[in-house]
């Protein structure tokens, strides 16, 4: 047997180790050989259990990511977040809405096909779309809620902007997380999920810090009306300073934050 877990290798081994001292203590012969192997077989039965545990402790993730510049802090904490992530074991998906081509409005482009073509309302065509699996959806927003649906944390990473999220994540949120997937008839996808927010900010002082208390307050408010848990948010102040370390720091605490999942 080998394992990932340095616990479960060290339970199995001492159990092994145990069966070998028996073997040792009384001596090979039959009266003892079934005691011996039952031992053995209940080892490797709890380490199968251990195996099956471990794995389950790795999450999918979806980390949603908004901004126009690779070069960015922002940019910095999502690769970092990937690469910490990976590195444990976790799957990661990335979307970045910035390349997408939907990421604009709502509006009735996101449809191949209509439920009323008369007069657009958005819940109505959402409602309808998710009742045929969005087979009437165009690909990119199939493909944005079904990474939605696969996945167990997600992670969105933005800049803070005017007090609250970017226009084109809230649009994201706004069609994705939609009526009938999200909330509403049917709209029980995401209930479990946890969510967690990670943003920068330009400055660092008390009306920066009154003004993003709001903002958590309406997104953590709207999460749990989804169904989700959120997670307490990552916020990076004045990345737009000069000093490495600061931004390094930043870098650190977040990773450790990374590496505590699925309990973040």
């Amino acid at each position: 047997f080998f394992f990932n877990d340095t616990a479960t290798t060290e339970i199995y081994t001492r159990s092994i180790v145990g069966s070998v001292r028996c073997v040792q203590e009384t001596g090979i012969n039959a009266e003892y050989m079934g005691i011996i192997n039952l031992r053995m077989i209940l080892s490797i039965i709890l380490c199968i259990f251990l195996v099956l545990d471990y794995s389950e402790c790795k999450s999918k993730v979806l980390i949603v990511f908004t901004h126009q510049e690779p070069k960015s802090f922002c940019s910095a904490l999502k690769n970092m977040c990937v690469k910490t992530l990976e590195a444990d074991g976790h799957e990661v998906k990335v979307t970045d809405i910035y390349k997408l081509k939907m990421f604009s409005r709502l509006d009735k482009t996101d449809y191949t096909e209509l439920f009323d073509r008369d007069y657009f309302r958005p819940q109505v065509e959402q409602l309808n779309a998710n009742k045929h699996n969005r087979t009437n959806c165009i690909q990119e927003l199939r493909e944005e809620t079904d990474k939605a649906e696969w996945a167990d944390v997600f992670l969105f990473i933005f800049p803070y902007y005017l007090s609250y999220i970017p226009g084109v994540t809230h649009s994201w949120l706004e069609r994705v997380f939609s009526y009938g997937f999200a909330f509403g008839e049917g709209g029980n996808h995401l209930k479990g999920k946890k969510m967690m927010l990670i943003y920068t900010t330009g400055g660092d002082n008390e009306r920066v810090h009154k003004l993003e208390k709001k903002m958590i307050f309406l997104l953590h408010d709207r999460i749990t009306f989804w169904g989700m848990t959120p997670l307490a948010p990552f916020a990076a102040h004045a990345v737009s300073s000069p000093d490495p370390q600061k931004r390094e720091k930043y870098l650190k605490e977040l990773e450790a934050r990374m590496k505590e999942l699925p309990q973040i």
